[in-house]
């Protein structure tokens, strides 16, 4: 089951680079919106992967406080920095 898991991580990691790269070739933002946005995607999926683990040990807690601490402030870095450097009309 945890391999099934390390699996889907790295196909949603593979979809994340492959969006990165789409959205640096359609949107121009400065450095610092880059290294936000990577380093919210990547602390994103460290969150599931420590939840996925924890849940897999038997240990929910941890997996839920694993979500709480690193999904959550990873989402809103992402959200925050879509809202002050996409353009509004801009769609995939």
């Amino acid at each position: 089951m945890e391999l099934l898991e390390f699996f889907i991580l790295g196909v949603m990691f593979t979809v994340g680079v492959f969006a990165m790269a789409y959205m640096s070739i359609k949107i121009s933002m400065p450095w610092f919106a880059w290294a936000g946005m990577i380093g919210g995607g990547l602390l994103f999926l460290f969150g599931l992967a420590w939840a996925g683990s924890s849940f897999v040990e038997d240990i929910p807690q941890s997996g839920a406080l694993g979500l709480a601490i690193f999904c959550m402030p990873a989402l809103l870095l992402m959200a925050l920095i879509w809202r002050k450097f996409v353009p509004k009309g801009f769609r995939f």
